[in-house]
Parts: C-alpha cells; structure tokens; sequence
C-alpha cells in the first residue's frame, strides 16, 4: 500500500467463508499481540468468525486525530489498507462480504469507531475497548453517518484514556494544563466523555434514549461493572460497560502492564460478550 509492505495475521474458521472481525491493537502493539491479548485467534473461529489481526504502521493507527505528538501517523492510509486488507481476505475464500465487524482497543478502538462514524467501512457492528471517539473525529461527524451495532467498555480509572473525557496519555493532567497555559492541544489529542459518544450511536441507531442498567457480578472488590442496555426491535443495539475502578485493560485479558501504568483489569469476559453480540447479528 503506498509503496509499504502491510502485514497481517488471520484465524479463519472452518466454515469457510465466514464473518470477518477486525481486530486492531493499541498504540506501540501488533497484531499477533492482539491474538494473545483477546483469545480470539482460538475463540473467534471456534465461534464461526475469521478473525484478522493487521499490524499498525509503526504500530499506530491513524484514527481521526489531529495533535503534535501524532505527526508521523500523517500520510498513512490506513482506511485504504484495512479496506484493501477485507478485498484480499474475500477474495481467498476467507470471508463473507457483507458481513464484517470490527474490535479495537485503545488507539484500536478510536480507529473502529472512526471507521464506522464516518462509514468508511460497510462494518456490521463495533467492539470498543478503552476507547470511543477522539473529540477531532466526532467533531467531524458530530452524529455517526450509518447505523451500527456498538458494544463497548470503559473504566472510569483508566489512566491513560478518560471516562469522562479529556487529553488521551500518561499525565493527561499535567499535560492538560500545560497546553492551556500556552494555548495548544494536548501532544496526543483529546477523547470525547464516554457516555456522550455512546448517546450519538444510540440517536443514529433509532433507540429510546433510556437504558436497562444491571448490574454485572464480578468476583473483584475492587472494579465493580455496570451494563448499559440500549435496544429496539429491528434496531441495531448499543450496550456500555461501565467498568467502575477499571483501567486501561482488556476486561478478561492479562494484566499486560504493571496496575499503576494501567491499572485494573475487570474479570469479565469482553471477548464472549463481544462474540455473543455479534453472533445474535
């Protein structure tokens, strides 16, 4: 693509050809790390998915933001290559066209949600995890341009990524203050409030704007899980986990960086609550 070799890696499943699930990595990861991460090079077949697992150029992707410290992302196409990336695996007998469905994490979870606001991708639906919308991209697509299902989760503790919104990375606070004092952006860009990005798919999707909260049961005193439920006859749904005390984490995954750079991991199953919604599509 552009004169830069693109690497991949894909789980497909046995029922050839089958759904596809895009799995993105966070920021300074790769795609085989995103496997091992998820459990879904396993679980996603064993499911009826073919999963594909891309490596980021330089291990980012160009997700939609606009700020200092992101200039080398500029100039990379990546919505060419993922694009691309689902006509090759089609083209093999792999997947299906037509049904395509997205998981990010992180800086993976703000290249999904770019994706499917500004319907880049034909995607059926969207994982989100520790991370929504980037305030530059919504900014650019204040209502997403098609429907979708969206399935996400947030933690209210994540360090690196706010719940509540504000400057994405390590000391989002101290760099807050700095860029207002000099009257710049933040060096890694801003993240829109969780619950507001969710409201702007729960409008786009034609659902009551009140949700059926349950309480989820975790094992953990210390990180407790709230479900958001949005859902509507022939409508595509929406479901939040509110991860109360979680961090920067895949929930289910490893605690794959010491808690006080991450922080928690919830004990729940992001990867089967991903494949169960995605399956009922």
């Amino acid at each position: 693509m552009d004169g830069r070799t693109r690497t991949f890696s894909v789980a497909p499943a046995g029922n050839a050809p089958a759904p596809l699930l895009i799995v993105l990595h966070g920021a300074g990861g790769a795609g085989p790390g995103m496997a091992a991460l998820t459990g879904l090079a396993e679980r996603g077949p064993a499911r009826g998915f073919a999963c594909v697992f891309p490596d980021g150029w330089g291990g980012v992707w160009s997700d939609g933001r606009t700020a200092p410290q992101l200039k080398r992302r500029q100039g990379i196409d990546d919505v060419a290559f993922l694009n691309a990336l689902v006509a090759r695996l089609v083209a093999d007998g792999v997947a299906e066209p037509g049904r395509v469905f997205g998981a990010g994490i992180s800086n993976g979870a703000f290249m999904t949600e770019h994706l499917a606001r500004h319907a880049l991708m034909p995607l059926a639906g969207i994982a989100l995890v520790a991370g929504t919308a980037p305030v530059t991209s919504r900014q650019a697509a204040p209502a997403p341009l098609r429907p979708t299902i969206v399935t996400a989760f947030g933690g209210t503790a994540d360090p690196l990524v706010p719940y509540a919104g504000g400057p994405i990375g390590p000391l989002g606070r101290v760099a807050n203050r700095r860029s207002a004092r000099q009257h710049a952006a933040p060096g890694r860009g801003l993240v829109a409030p969780t619950e507001d990005a969710i409201a702007d798919w729960v409008t786009t999707n034609g659902l009551p704007p009140d949700p059926t909260i349950d309480a989820v049961p975790t094992t953990s005193n210390d990180v407790s899980v709230t479900r958001l439920s949005w859902r509507a006859i022939g409508r595509p749904s929406v479901t939040l986990h509110r991860i109360v005390g979680g961090g920067h984490t895949w929930p289910g995954g490893a605690q794959y960086l010491p808690q006080r750079i991450v922080g928690r991991v919830a004990d729940l199953d992001a990867t089967g609550i991903i494949l169960d919604e995605f399956s009922r599509a």
